[in-house]
């Protein structure tokens, strides 16, 4: 049977107005499930959700920075019980950071109101490179955190986030099976304080991960980056305590190159930090942590990220009263 012109025509249009519902009934389950794609980084997105709604701004005094050597090796939780002079603290580490992205992550600190002070969580292997973050608005993510943003804005936001549908769809699809599972190092489950802790050991310890060093590559960009960082902070009165985190050590005594890559790098750290009033703590002298507490080369399991948390606090108390 051949369709009228206008019995096409309607029945094109309900098709049309089906698929518009569709899409509009499947972002508002994405938004309500699903971090939102407000940055190209998904640990970054999940974030700004995190903080947005469940993140008492006002208490946060310390925020812990860096790649997943801060989001895994610093457990904010313990930080908070284990220091008498730290009241709230924030994880605000994004997976596979470099400096000058932490430099724009900084941008959010007006969010923090009573900030006192930033952990800068590492290891020399990130400082290895130096890009900064795509689509990152500051401004608009205050905004967005901060609920200040009109409905006509918020309903716009909404609309281009799962513009790309599939996109959306590949998302919520690897949400699950990447980001939900402790014993991977793409886990996104956040304790209270927005840090990973890594149920990595034993049979789901990567192999080359484990045994395979990091080169002894190095970024000028990187440190200057670290440079701009200690210098907005002093500014702000915001005091800078750089944590240099265990590297494994049968690795450090094996490969000839890593232990005068360390030291070089402690080096540059301390340069930069003696500038701007900054604190150095090297974890790695200080703990010489045995294999059981690694997850990889220079990643902590839950266990090691307690005690490494327990001896930044340590250091604070002790060393960086304000």
């Amino acid at each position: 049977m051949i369709l009228r012109y206008e019995s096409y025509t309607k029945v094109l249009i309900s098709m049309f107005l089906t698929t518009i519902f569709g899409a509009v009934i499947y972002s508002y389950f994405f938004i309500q499930n699903y971090p939102i794609p407000i940055t190209n980084r998904i640990s970054l997105d999940a974030k700004i959700g995190f903080i947005k709604n469940r993140v008492d701004r006002d208490r946060v005094d310390t925020i812990i920075v860096g790649s997943s050597i801060g989001l895994n090796n610093v457990a904010g939780e313990v930080l908070e019980k284990s220091s008498k002079i730290i009241d709230g603290v924030l994880n605000l580490s994004v997976y596979e950071a470099t400096s000058p992205q932490i430099e724009q992550v900084l941008e959010l600190t007006p969010l923090f109101p009573n900030l006192k002070r930033v952990i800068y969580s590492a290891q020399f292997s990130d400082f290895a490179y130096a890009g900064r973050l795509k689509d990152f608005d500051s401004r608009f993510i205050i905004d967005y955190i901060s609920g200040n943003l009109s409905i006509k804005d918020m309903t716009s936001f909404y609309f281009r986030s799962c513009q790309n549908i599939f996109f959306c769809i590949k998302r919520q699809w690897s949400w699950g099976r990447e980001h939900q599972n402790s014993n991977q190092f793409t886990y996104l489950g956040f304790d209270k304080t927005g840090s990973v802790p890594l149920g990595i050991y034993g049979d789901d310890i990567i192999k080359s991960r484990w045994e395979n060093p990091h080169s002894d590559r190095e970024s000028d960009y990187a440190f200057r980056a670290l440079d701009e960082i200690a210098k907005k902070l002093k500014e702000k009165r915001i005091k800078l305590i750089f944590v240099m985190q265990p590297y494994r050590e049968p690795l450090v005594k094996k490969f000839k190159h890593l232990k005068p890559t360390m030291e070089r790098f402690e080096s540059r750290v301390k340069s930069i930090l003696d500038r701007s009033g900054g604190e150095f703590l090297n974890l790695h002298k200080r703990l010489h942590l045995k294999d059981i507490y690694f997850a990889d080369r220079s990643h902590l399991n839950s266990k090691g990220a307690v005690i490494s948390s327990g001896e930044i606090a340590k250091f604070i108390d002790r060393e960086v009263k304000r």
